[in-house]
């Protein structure tokens, strides 16, 4: 993918973790009003294990739900997405399903912001990708923008040097208006606004799970059973539980990113296959 790795030479001074745009659209802030109070048990994740929004800023909490670090730098960057800056180098989204039973976390190295180009026709996206198919979005630094645009069988990256040059990848569906394709190994999100006018490229270095309090995961295989390390044996319990409730899809993500972990480790890997044999 040689455009792909020209991309990411001329925008890596452009992908920053500044804080997104808060929106203030109704429905953003209506999402935002249903997960006040909400504690997320999240899995996979080393040290932030559970997390709650007061209403004004987002907690660390302890397991009894009690405040233990306080997240100043957050947005709700769309309608089921949010976004949590921990420092210059490290910022996480998060997307919530649609009943705000279940979340999942990203951590992201990278991103940049784009928008529909001018004079394109959008439409709020309730269908994915067939209400994105053949809108352009236009990104990037001003010297070497990008444009983006899904054709309705792959995905076309868009980078102008000295003259369009076009990448066609295809992508899989990663979350709710979410792609996903890979990059020399790691992982591409590109995540999708709901009223169709603004897309993310996410540069992806982790894939978590997590799940709503009220929401109680129920698969118990142990690291040793697994061959898995503690976060990521989380992961896999997380990711059956959603595959026993028929989400193939956010299943399917985290079992991506856990073959991703274990390419080297035949053993573990064998036994993932095997344990999500349903998802191949």
């Amino acid at each position: 993918m040689r455009l792909l790795h020209t991309l990411f030479l001329s925008t890596w001074f452009f992908t920053s973790l500044s804080q997104g745009q808060q929106k203030e659209w109704p429905e953003v802030e209506k999402f935002a009003a249903g997960i006040k109070d909400v504690i997320w048990d999240l899995q996979g994740t080393n040290s932030l294990k559970h997390l709650r929004f007061d209403g004004e800023s987002f907690h660390a909490v302890t397991q009894a739900g009690q405040s233990r670090s306080q997240y100043k730098e957050h947005a709700f960057v769309d309608v089921g997405v949010f976004q949590i800056v921990f420092s210059e180098s490290r910022s996480a989204w998060y997307f919530v399903s649609d009943d705000l039973k279940l979340v999942t976390p990203v951590n992201v190295s990278g991103e940049i912001e784009f928008k529909a180009e001018t004079g394109t026709v959008v439409k709020p996206v309730t269908n994915f990708p067939q209400d994105i198919q053949n809108v352009v979005w236009v990104g990037g630094p001003e010297k070497t923008p990008i444009k983006l645009r899904w054709n309705g069988t792959e995905f076309e990256v868009g980078v102008k040097t000295q003259a369009w040059e076009v990448q066609k990848v295809r992508p899989v569906i990663a979350n709710r208006r979410v792609f996903e394709f890979v990059h020399e190994g790691d992982p591409i999100w590109i995540a999708f606004s709901a009223d169709g006018t603004e897309a993310w490229w996410l540069n992806i270095t982790d894939v978590f799970g997590g799940h709503a309090r009220s929401n109680p995961g129920t698969a118990t295989l142990d690291a040793k059973t697994t061959g898995l390390p503690p976060t990521q044996n989380d992961v896999a319990n997380h990711a059956e539980d959603l595959l026993k409730a028929g989400d193939r899809m956010r299943a399917a993500t985290l079992l991506r990113e856990l073959e991703r972990k274990n390419a080297t480790k035949p053993e573990a890997l064998k036994h993932l296959q095997g344990r999500f044999k349903a998802l191949k």
